[in-house]
């Protein structure tokens, strides 16, 4: 248990303000404690950079965050190493770590693991192994201490040792951490049979796809989809096509209902189109694994919360430091990139999203895209615009269709109805496959249901679901049959989908959710969310769509309560949906400041312009006649288990 947490401790422990002692037992005043701090900092600042460049390796110094004359902003610029790791400035985090890392003279195990990496980036991993020595000496470390040495003796290319140091500590990694990395570090040692033998033993025999989102089966089959990923690709490059193609074909057995979209990884198998055929080099399979290693303590520290009762919200900076980390090691690896990317972004970080994107070594066009998202949410709408330009210029042929799908997407949320469209047409002409087409199709109905054109939208829906007949395709189009007005076609789809998926909590709360909307049977409509909200209290969307359902039965303080609560679950983040809708509830209590902010936050969270132009009205003309009637809240009907029952679908 300590070790999992050694990295979590020392990150939030490595404060700036804390590293120098204060002289005990001095009551020192006001002033003199200030002059104090100050020399602290100029001290710390001293120690951690020379002439504007921090003691770090080249490879760390290109993550620097620069200031307006072109210097890194220093270390000063953050209040904690952690602090750093949300910038996305690896230089500062590693700078600060090295001034706060030792003591009594000695290096911390967790200092020498940042710097040994640091080092290693630097194309020197026998000062890596030299540095990683109090970590190999420490309890509380030594497990990934031993993992490391083993990928520094690799890049020494003592493959041997290598191997043999990994099978040391390789059962005591976490999750699937071991496997893979072994199968990683034999593949790069040219011992590419010992690699598919590790793959095959973590394949299971029988695979056993998850019923819904939340079953617990969906993080073991994610875990499996991965090693087959790995596996084939191996396969496909020693010339097995056959037997990366039969991967596949379990999964297609095992999961029918993506069909297409396994035939789409097996045609991706026989053409190479996408693929990268070069077997990695030590780094990249270094760098790869280092990343797997976070993830798996993720998994396990959110394993163990849920065991308690808790829930981890917010930016997991652990896996964060680690991962950016990783990139030092391998800054070509684009995946990883766009990984640390898509984390910041969800947690409203778009600063450190778009100076992450801008410090790969190469302009590609999926970076591109990545910073005109993320100046698109910091409102720089010219260089998003600029980044856009450059994304579609850089695509190569098999990236045209993912590129042109994204920039549609943000060219909808800079509202340019007419670009937006105007790719929407192109989109599936550039599609090869029947799950490239569909998910084409999908995309342009998205588009057009943002801007209203809810015939196109259907168009495009009902040709997506004929190329890819899956549960999501059949949802998105109950969606558009919906904004069409075909209500009756809608919600007989959903209730079909419903009475196959009677425990799934967002199909549970697709079904009550569009009952809230477009019918007036609230009843069904609270039994149903009910059941969904048992199954999922955590979920933000399902919490809304449940506060909303007792809005309309006039319950405005349980409706608050739940759709507040939704709210929280969300953030930092924000959802226009719920915001409008607390915008009705404190109106309809009388507060109608916070009525107004809320519906604000929801016109600047892009809705579609239809919604967009009833929250507008709203704000400016607040909302006429009383809330919904007041009626006793339905009695719930549950099954002997806790299930739905068949007949209240």
């Amino acid at each position: 248990m300590r070790q999992l947490l050694t990295s979590a401790i020392a990150l939030s422990a490595l404060s700036i303000a804390g590293c120098a002692n204060q002289p005990s037992g001095t009551d020192l005043s006001e002033s003199d404690q200030a002059a104090l701090d100050v020399r602290k900092k100029e001290v710390l600042g001293a120690l951690s950079a020379y002439g504007g460049v921090y003691d770090v390796s080249d490879a760390a110094m290109q993550t620097a965050v620069l200031s307006e004359d072109g210097k890194p902003v220093g270390l000063l610029a953050y209040e904690s190493p952690v602090d750093a790791v949300k910038a996305g400035d690896m230089a500062a985090f590693i700078a600060s770590v090295k001034t706060n890392s030792s003591k009594d003279g000695e290096l911390t195990p967790f200092g020498s693991v940042v710097l040994s990496i640091d080092d290693a980036a630097g194309g020197d991993p026998a000062t890596a192994l030299e540095t990683l020595q109090p970590a190999l000496d420490s309890s509380d470390m030594t497990i990934m201490a031993g993992f490391l040495k083993a990928w520094y003796l690799a890049m020494e290319g003592d493959f041997n040792a290598a191997v043999d140091a990994h099978r040391e500590v390789g059962s005591r990694l976490p999750g699937l951490t071991g496997d893979l990395s072994l199968a990683a570090l034999l593949e790069v040692a040219g011992r590419e049979e010992e690699a598919l033998a590790v793959y095959s033993a973590i394949t299971p025999t029988e695979i056993e796809a998850p019923e819904h989102e939340f079953d617990p089966q969906t993080l073991l089959y994610s875990h499996v989809k991965l090693v087959i990923a790995r596996q084939a690709i191996l396969l496909r490059r020693l010339g097995r096509l056959d037997e990366a193609k039969a991967l596949y074909t379990r999964l297609a057995e095992a999961e029918p209902e993506q069909r297409a979209s396994y035939a789409a990884a097996i045609n991706q198998l026989d053409t190479g189109r996408g693929l990268d055929d070069d077997a990695p080099d030590v780094n990249t399979a270094f760098a790869r694994s280092l990343s797997d290693y976070s993830l798996s303590l993720s998994y396990q520290r959110l394993i163990r919360s849920a065991f308690v009762g808790e829930r981890i919200r917010g930016f997991d900076d652990t896996k964060s430091a680690f991962d950016q980390l990783a990139l030092l090691i391998d800054p070509d690896n684009e995946d990883l990139r766009l990984a640390v990317i898509g984390e910041f972004y969800d947690e409203t970080m778009f600063e450190a999203a778009a100076h992450v994107a801008q410090a790969a070594p190469e302009r590609t066009a999926g970076l591109q895209l990545a910073i005109a998202q993320s100046q698109v949410r910091l409102g720089h709408t010219e260089k998003a615009r600029t980044a856009l330009d450059k994304a579609i210029g850089l695509a190569e042929d098999d990236e045209e269709l993912g590129t042109y799908s994204t920039a549609m997407m943000i060219y909808a949320l800079l509202d340019d109805q007419k670009k937006a469209t105007e790719i929407a047409e192109l989109m599936p002409d550039l599609a090869e496959t029947d799950a490239e087409k569909a998910s084409a199709h999908g995309s342009s109905s998205a588009i057009y249901s943002q801007f209203g054109e809810f015939e196109q939208a259907l168009y495009h829906a009902r040709e997506a679901r004929a190329l890819d007949d899956t549960h999501d395709r059949r949802m998105a189009l109950a969606n558009a049959l919906a904004d069409a007005n075909e209500i009756d076609e809608a919600l007989r789809l959903i209730r079909t989908e419903a009475l196959a998926r009677p425990n799934d909590p967002y199909m549970l709360n697709t079904l009550g959710y569009f009952l809230v909307e477009h019918t007036d049977n609230y009843t069904e409509a609270y039994r149903v969310l009910a059941r969904a909200n048992s199954l999922a209290p955590a979920d933000p969307y399902i919490s809304d769509s449940f506060g909303w359902a007792r809005f309309k039965l006039g319950d405005l303080e349980g409706a608050r309560r739940y759709i507040e609560q939704s709210r929280e679950e969300l953030a930092p983040n924000i959802h226009w949906e719920i915001e409008d809708h607390l915008g009705d509830i404190y109106w309809h209590l009388g507060d109608k400041d916070a009525a107004r902010e809320a519906w604000q936050k929801a016109l600047d969270d892009y809705p579609s312009d239809d919604k967009r132009a009833a929250i507008r009205d709203k704000l400016d003309n607040g909302i006429q006649g009383p809330p919904p009637e007041k009626k006793p809240l339905p009695d719930v009907s549950l099954g002997d288990e806790g299930e739905v029952r068949r007949q209240d679908i």
